[in-house]
């Protein structure tokens, strides 16, 4: 399904202009999710959109004026089976990208890219380099269980804070040695990671961080814990994704959990109610119509020159 010409039109929603570009964005991110539905519908793999997507498509029928990305969710278990299909089977003009495709990506998700587009976080921007795949992209996160009993929930908490502190201290390593700051060099955690890369590297202490997420054996809850940790907002009952419902969303229809109410306002509270804030990601660089690799290039000198 393609959008009409008139889905490009800059418009006002709800207080907020959106403008012709950001529509474009929408359009290649709803490209990037059609390619996710037909893997997921040929290998049975549920999915469904949550965060701000779903509550976009609840209340908008479509994104959030302001927002500028697309969140999908799965079962572990489906994140898992996805994971290992999903390279295979994207066209080449596709990239799918987690800690195990790029160096230094952070093990809490994986993203499904256009390479023939251009979009860098503020996050990501500092650890851009050549090779590095900064298409337009969709967020796709795994649901973990929630242990049920208080003292293995305590020592799973534990397990990923360590985890989330590990990974963190890697990636002020990369960034400091990828842009060449030399204050950050000198860094204590800079100067650990020189020495334990001898022992480990960022896939190992990725794989150590979703197992300590992976832990629980007997749980009701589920939750973004490779994300977000045990922020209660984003732990849901499980069986609430025991069904599924579609909802209309711009020009295509998106799969979501038919208990949609109740985990909207878990993580919104009165999600009824318009609050207009910025997008969580907050592109530095974004061209839905120019591949990254002409971009690349530039965004690295550009991102160098910040620094001196």
């Amino acid at each position: 399904m393609k959008p009409g010409e008139d889905f490009f039109r800059e418009e006002e929603l709800c207080g907020h202009i959106v403008s012709t570009e950001m529509k474009k964005l929408w359009a290649v991110q709803i490209g990037c999710l059609e390619e996710l539905k037909k893997i997921c519908q040929k290998h049975g793999i549920r999915y469904f959109v949550s965060g701000g997507t779903l509550l976009g498509a609840v209340r908008h029928k479509g994104y959030i004026p302001w927002d500028d990305d697309l969140d999908v969710v799965m079962m572990k278990d489906d994140y898992d089976r996805f994971c290992a299909i999903a390279p295979h089977e994207l066209p080449s003009s596709f990239y799918f990208q987690n800690y195990k495709t790029t160096e230094g990506f952070g093990p809490g998700m994986s993203r499904i890219r256009n390479s023939n587009t251009t979009s860098c976080t503020k996050y990501e921007y500092d650890m851009v380099c050549e090779g590095y795949n900064c298409g337009v992209f969709i967020d796709i996160f795994p649901m973990f269980g929630v242990e049920r009993s208080m003292l293995r929930r305590i020592w799973q908490g534990l397990r990923i804070l360590m985890g989330k502190i590990n990974i963190a201290s890697y990636e002020k390593h990369r960034k400091a040695v990828l842009t060449r700051n030399k204050r950050g060099l000198l860094h204590p955690v800079v100067l650990y990671w020189m020495v334990a890369k001898c022992f480990t590297n960022h896939k190992k202490i990725s794989e150590c961080f979703l197992n300590a997420c992976s832990m629980a054996k007997n749980y009701d809850k589920v939750g973004l814990l490779s994300f977000s940790g045990f922020d209660k907002r984003w732990i849901w009952q499980k069986e609430w994704y025991d069904g599924v419902t579609m909802l209309p969303f711009e020009y295509t229809k998106v799969v979501a959990p038919s208990s949609y109410d109740k985990i909207l306002k878990q993580q919104f509270g009165d999600y009824h109610k318009f609050v207009k804030g910025s997008a969580v990601h907050t592109m530095e660089v974004m061209d839905p119509e120019v591949p990254y690799r002409k971009k690349l290039e530039k965004m690295i000198q550009q991102r160098m020159g910040k620094q001196f």
